[in-house]
């Protein structure tokens, strides 16, 4: 957890999906927070990482360089990588730069874990199922 001031995040997590949650400014100033946040989401294990920004109230270039990078990991590991944006400036930001057209974009964060990929010989793949 991270209360800087200009950026405020948590992890939680259980058997299938980690969330991160995001709320402030996430430029220049606070890039590197934001990527200490998505490492320590990474470094849990899940099926399903989703990114909540919805309280993000500055989406800087640099925030979304260190989402496409950590979507690579996740990718890497065989993970689903979501982003929930409330529509928030977030929201925006990611429409216009055309990040909803290479990550898992959603409108919240209900939506985004309404799916979770199933388990396929101890690992995760692109099957889904419901978790309702």
């Amino acid at each position: 957890m991270s209360e800087n001031g200009l950026l405020d995040w948590h992890v939680q997590h259980d058997t299938d999906v980690v969330v991160l949650t995001v709320a402030g400014e996430i430029d220049l100033a606070t890039e590197e927070d934001f990527a200490e946040a998505l490492d320590c989401a990474l470094a849990a294990e899940a099926a399903v990482l989703l990114v909540n920004l919805v309280k993000v109230t500055f989406l800087g270039s640099a925030a979304l360089h260190v989402l496409l990078e950590a979507n690579a990991k996740a990718r890497r590991q065989s993970r689903a990588f979501r982003v929930a944006h409330g529509g928030s400036f977030a929201a925006h930001v990611i429409a216009v730069a055309g990040l909803d057209q290479v990550l898992e974009v959603f409108d919240s964060p209900e939506a985004a874990l309404s799916w979770v990929p199933a388990p396929s010989d101890g690992r995760h793949d692109a099957a889904v199922r419901d978790i309702r």
